[in-house]
């Protein structure tokens, strides 16, 4: 079985539970059950994100999408994000009325229910564990950052898991004690957690549809590389952004003091400079050479 049909099982059985969670969070009038399938749909979505990159990475790019689909992760990371965000608003404001209101709650559902989803979670992410294993067994360097995503959902389920056996363990409380507002207090503390969570990933995808740099980079490294060689007398028309969790692209613009250089020099320096950009993390490098009177340009595209 491939990895991608893997991930996809992985993503049929999540759907299933959280139509569950929420099915059986209502009828028990669970909104701790209802805020975890709301998580766990927000995970799932990321799953799917990276199932779609891996069904994408292997269409070619054509004359009409020069760029491919890079776009497609950060947008859809940024719309379900969002989306995320307001539920949980949503959900910190009824957990708030509802520990005022101290409403009944049927702890049988969110025992059982929290039960399957533990076992499915614990499951999914045991998956998703060996299938990372897995793929950096048979090459590191070319599964480096398909690798990462995977392990990022990965940390998801993890965190599902985790957040189900406390819902689990919160229904057992309520069967004994019959503290309901126990429900209302779980509610607002996923909700606050899921929040705080999620900003990571609502922020860096906003700034990379806006095309804003959000490597960690440091720019006096970068600085130093750019300007190793004493013919060069300054660069700019710098621009770095991050289409893509496996793309970062550099371009800018290098000053040549002698304008009588000659191309063979030329390339030389721009490969020592694509060769050191490489090792930082930048794969799509676009640099342009003109001189100080600008009379002459040349490009090297990577």
């Amino acid at each position: 079985m491939t990895k991608a049909n893997k991930i996809f099982i992985v993503i049929l059985v999540n759907i299933v539970i959280i139509v569950s969670q929420i099915i059986f969070g209502y009828i028990s009038n669970s909104f701790a059950l209802i805020a975890d399938a709301l998580h766990n749909a927000g995970d799932v979505l990321s799953i799917i994100v990276t199932y779609v990159a891996l069904v994408l990475a292997t269409k070619s790019i054509t004359f009409k999408r020069t760029f491919g689909y890079l776009r497609a992760e950060m947008m859809a990371a940024f719309v379900n994000t969002l989306f995320l965000y307001i539920t949980m608003i949503y959900m910190i404001y009824e957990g708030i009325n509802r520990f005022s209101s101290n409403e009944i709650v049927n702890p049988i559902y969110m025992i059982y229910v929290g039960l399957i989803a533990v076992i499915a979670n614990g499951i999914s992410a045991y998956v998703l564990k060996k299938i990372n294993v897995e793929s950096c067994g048979h090459d590191h360097s070319h599964h480096k950052d398909s690798d990462a995503n995977i392990y990022s959902a990965y940390l998801h389920m993890l965190s599902d898991t985790l957040i189900s056996v406390s819902v689990v363990i919160a229904g057992i409380f309520i069967y004994y004690f019959k503290i309901y507002s126990i429900d209302a207090v779980l509610t607002i503390l996923f909700s606050v957690f899921i929040l705080f969570h999620s900003y990571g990933l609502l922020k860096n995808s906003f700034l990379s549809l806006m095309d804003m740099n959000i490597t960690d980079i440091d720019e006096n490294i970068l600085k130093s590389i750019i300007l190793n060689n004493s013919t060069i007398a300054y660069y700019n028309d710098l621009h770095i952004y991050k289409p893509s969790s496996k793309t970062t692209f550099i371009s800018f613009t290098l000053v040549m003091k002698d304008k009588n250089i000659i191309l063979e020099e030329i390339n030389e320096i721009l490969e020592k400079i694509k060769i050191e950009l490489s090792r930082i993390g930048f794969n799509h490098i676009t640099i342009e050479v003109t001189t100080l009177k600008g009379e002459s340009k040349c490009s090297l595209i990577s």
